[in-house]
């Protein structure tokens, strides 16, 4: 996982910058002369201060950084293989232009139309059960925001009001301007969204709403850390399977940007084993003891 993420980020970075954070020499032949040198990558050789530019342009830790700094470089000379060039004007505006250009070919040739209905099939077999939207309740309640006897006595004959009510609303809208004369008890009303018993609301409240078999006034009040609740059934809202058609256009962009983050990782992998990226020892281990940064993990 580690290595996806430097180099998508790394590729993103290098593609975009508008310039380079590290001030660069370019001698004869375009060979960088470059002060604490951390690693070569093919001949070039990446300094530590480009390093720790990264690291305070993006907020990475030394490790993260250095992996991302060279695999922009990989990239970079990846592009130039491919005959990805332009006229020189200026050696990091080549090499970003050069990846840019990579990353769109890429993304050409891996479009969120480019999916076929084979990749698609498969992919909602894989994922069926994330594409199946649980049943969902809303509800609204009124609270008296209290944990004493006074409170729950509150809260029952509110609950019977509403039991009682033809229209249940009307006792909300009533109690929406506070507590019935002659009451020192806060009590609150409040709407809530449609929700799935997935612990998104105290536990007692959730509990209670999805084990009510019907719409409508619950037949108990309800206790929370916020008080007493009496609490109405909005409305069931029944459990769903989205399909094929409905999670088409999101599966071609999450299967497709999963093609080109897969091809930039064999991309880098490949190049890596070829030998191109060769670490000072001596500067790696002062990188990644820089104090206040974590310690290399073996």
């Amino acid at each position: 996982m580690r290595i996806v993420i430097a180099i998508v980020l790394g590729a993103v970075t290098l593609a975009g910058c508008e310039r380079d954070p590290v001030a660069e020499q370019t001698g004869q032949g375009g060979a960088r002369s470059v002060a604490d040198v951390v690693a070569h990558v093919g001949g070039r050789a990446i300094g530590l201060s480009e390093v720790e530019a990264l690291m305070e342009a993006e907020e990475l830790d030394a490790e993260t950084a250095l992996q991302q700094r060279v695999d922009q470089e990989l990239l970079a000379q990846e592009a130039e293989r491919l005959g990805f060039a332009v006229e020189p004007d200026g050696e990091r505006m080549v090499e970003r232009l050069m990846v840019r250009t990579m990353l769109h070919d890429l993304e050409k040739e891996n479009s969120p139309e480019s999916i076929t209905k084979e990749e698609l099939s498969e992919d909602y077999a894989f994922y069926i059960d994330k594409f199946r939207i649980p049943e969902r309740r809303r509800s609204w309640h009124i609270l008296v925001k209290d944990s004493g006897e006074a409170a729950e006595s509150l809260a029952k004959s509110i609950l019977r009001e509403l039991r009682q009510a033809k229209d249940p609303r009307a006792v909300f809208d009533r109690y929406a301007d506070g507590g019935p004369e002659g009451t020192e008890l806060e009590v609150t009303t409040e709407d809530l969204p449609a929700i799935a018993k997935i612990g998104s609301l105290e536990k007692p409240y959730e509990d209670a709403l999805f084990d009510a078999e019907s719409e409508g006034p619950l037949n108990e009040v309800v206790e929370t850390s916020y008080g007493w609740h009496a609490i109405v059934v909005a409305e069931i809202v029944p459990a769903e399977q989205l399909s094929i058609e409905d999670v088409e256009d999101e599966s071609r962009d999450r299967l497709s940007h999963a093609k080109r983050a897969l091809k930039l990782v064999k991309t880098v992998q490949a190049l890596q084993t070829e030998g191109l990226v060769e670490y000072n020892a001596e500067v790696v281990d002062r990188l990644l003891s820089m104090a206040g940064l974590p310690e290399r993990t073996e």
